[in-house]
């Protein structure tokens, strides 16, 4: 049993648990946060690409500064600065197995089929509400299989790959795997710009998101365990016990759960969770996104390529210029799904699927990380399949006991966002500070 009692720990180094970590120790709280990995930061991970000193984000990126309000605020907070990607110049598609140079690769009538299924997705839209969770509220029919609602639309093979190739960047996963609702959901939160899915992302923290993530724990104080991955969490009438993987048994009056929903199940709770919040762990999240990096030379300055499913690689783009990398070669980032054989991590496989959107490039390095494999995330940012939502949403997040749950899987505007993590660990902070002034 470890001699220190604290009055928080706080089981997860990420975005949410440093935001709770933080406003808890504001609060006067005596805060230890307990990672299992090596690094703080959770599935946001900036380190320099493969063998040099240019730094890449291999986990969470990029930001909106017109939606992500809280986070944008966290930034403000510390003086973090931003940077942008650079703008597309030149655009390659592959659909239906056919390679095009366009900014649009698709017909007018697929345009006017597109700007049809826009209007029919606004309508669905006006019912969701952002700040609820999603099972109070009466929207069960769009809980189905993304795949399923586009079926509805007979959408042209073109449009339909375009489509799918947005979506997979944005989930990681194909369109059976994820609820039409999910998307939705973020809509609201995306000034109701239904193909904003569709854009290339652009502002993101220009010294990595560690930049904010180090101020934020050095502004909380709180004292931080490494390495420490959490095989159990007890909890009684006055207090919560957590028991490690090394066999330390740490104490504290309640505890922050910041953990990514499909490690939930990893650990052992006494008392068991409620039934409910445990069949949505069982359920869990789908995102599994291939996400990489490579080092390549003759490109098309600043290009954008998009692709079908049968394409190896969903959406790549360059986003360090070799101006600004020094490297000799474009910084490019890529998106592909776990279903795909591709190997991101072999520069010889990378620079094939590359040459079948630009028969020119040549890879000169790759990297990568394998977040499915990764035991501390089990996939990538949240991607919510069927019926997990309409059903658990409310019960992911609740409150049991002297437990309260953060992070960007169970947010409810912005779910799978940096924004989301921020925004849970705040409520976190606030729902266990009043758990501890009554208890």
């Amino acid at each position: 049993m470890n001699g220190d009692t604290y009055d928080v720990l706080v089981l997860g180094a990420g975005f949410a648990g440093l935001t709770a970590a933080r406003d808890l120790a504001a609060d006067g709280k005596r805060v230890l946060i307990v990672e299992a990995r090596d690094r703080i930061g959770g599935r946001a991970w900036y380190r320099p690409f493969a063998d040099t000193g240019f730094s890449i984000e291999l986990g969470g990126n990029w930001v909106d500064p017109d939606g992500n309000t809280e986070l944008m605020a966290e930034a403000e907070r510390y003086g973090v600065a931003l940077s942008q990607s650079p703008h597309p110049e030149h655009h390659v598609s592959l659909l239906d197995g056919i390679l095009r140079h366009a900014a649009c690769p698709i017909t007018d009538d697929d345009r006017a089929a597109l700007d049809q299924l826009v209007k029919e997705v606004l309508v669905q839209v006006e019912r969701i509400d952002p700040e609820l969770p999603l099972d109070q509220q009466d929207v069960a029919d769009l809980d189905v299989p993304l795949h399923d609602y586009l079926d509805r639309f007979g959408l042209s093979t073109p449009l339909r790959g375009l489509i799918g190739g947005w979506i997979r960047e944005n989930t990681g996963c194909a369109e059976a795997q994820i609820s039409a609702l999910h998307l939705m959901s973020w809509i609201p939160n995306l000034n109701g710009d239904v193909l904003a899915l569709g854009h290339t992302p652009t502002h993101r923290f220009a010294a990595g998101t560690i930049d904010l993530l180090q101020r934020m724990l050095d502004d909380s104080g709180a004292e931080l365990r490494l390495s420490s991955p959490v095989a159990a969490v007890t909890q009684s009438a006055d207090h919560v016990e957590v028991r490690t993987h090394n066999g330390e048994v740490l104490r504290a009056r309640g505890a922050v759960i910041a953990l990514p929903l499909n490690c939930l199940t990893d650990i052992a709770f006494e008392p068991a969770l409620s039934p409910e919040k445990a069949a949505g762990a069982a359920i869990g999240q789908s995102g599994a996104a291939k996400k990489l990096w490579a080092l390549v030379t003759d490109l098309p300055p600043k290009v954008l390529g998009v692709g079908c499913h049968e394409a190896p690689i969903d959406v790549f783009f360059t986003d360090y210029p070799a101006a600004e990398t020094g490297l000799g070669g474009d910084l490019v980032v890529g998106f592909s799904t776990q279903e795909r054989p591709l190997d991101i991590l072999d520069r010889e496989d990378l620079e094939a699927a590359l040459r079948r959107y630009l028969p020119e490039a040549s890879v000169l390095k790759v990297d990568g990380h394998d977040w499915l494999a990764d035991p501390y995330a089990k996939g990538t940012w949240c991607a919510a399949p069927a019926g997990l939502l309409s059903k658990y949403a409310s019960a992911l997040e609740a409150t049991e006991g002297r437990l309260v749950f953060a992070g960007s899987d169970i947010a409810h505007a912005f779910r799978g966002w940096m924004e989301g993590a921020v925004r849970t660990g705040a409520i976190a902070a606030t729902r266990l500070s009043a758990i501890l002034a009554e208890r």
